[in-house]
């Protein structure tokens, strides 16, 4: 049986906005009252969520951020999103970029995440989370150019109410 200090916390793989990028997004959540905000520091783009994983692991996973073939991406989050039943709105597009896709499958066929076991879903809704327990607001949304230089792997840290991030391995383009 393995211990806490055998496991990582929660990873994933994140395209991570510059600041002008996170500022928008964050004035885009300002119409969603009531909700737990995420922290403007934490808005990310995921590309796989690996969860908990072996910390035997996690060197070779901090390498694919230096290893993956990754240019900037250029793309127009232009639309809020829901995940209804966890009560999540999220900041979207209505064009994703096959450079966006092409990056995922890059990412999902590099041989160290052949390595672990996670779940590979099958359909890939590409977004920002905005807040949790909100509702779909009904304002339109002011769309946002964001050219993405930064890919990053990532642990999640519960804290409070809402889950933080911290990058343990980031390269910007």
């Amino acid at each position: 049986m393995s211990s806490d200090s055998d496991r990582t916390g929660r990873l994933f793989f994140a395209l991570w906005p510059d600041e002008q990028t996170a500022g928008l997004l964050a004035q885009r959540q300002a119409v969603l009252e009531g909700a737990r905000h995420t922290h403007a520091r934490d808005f990310h783009l995921t590309l796989a969520f690996l969860g908990v994983q072996p910390m035997s692991q996690l060197a070779a996973l901090q390498a694919v951020v230096e290893q993956i073939e990754f240019s900037a991406i250029s793309m127009t989050l232009n639309t809020y999103g829901e995940f209804a039943r966890q009560k999540v709105v999220w900041a979207g597009m209505t064009d994703v970029p096959e450079s966006l896709r092409e990056l995922r499958v890059r990412l999902l066929a590099m041989p160290a995440l052949s390595a672990v076991s996670f779940r590979r879903e099958a359909g890939f809704v590409p977004h920002v989370t905005l807040a949790r327990k909100a509702a779909l607001p009904r304002a339109g949304f002011e769309p946002i150019h964001w050219t993405a230089r930064r890919i990053a792997l990532a642990t999640s840290q519960e804290a409070g109410t809402m889950p933080r991030y911290r990058l343990l391995a980031c390269r910007d383009v």
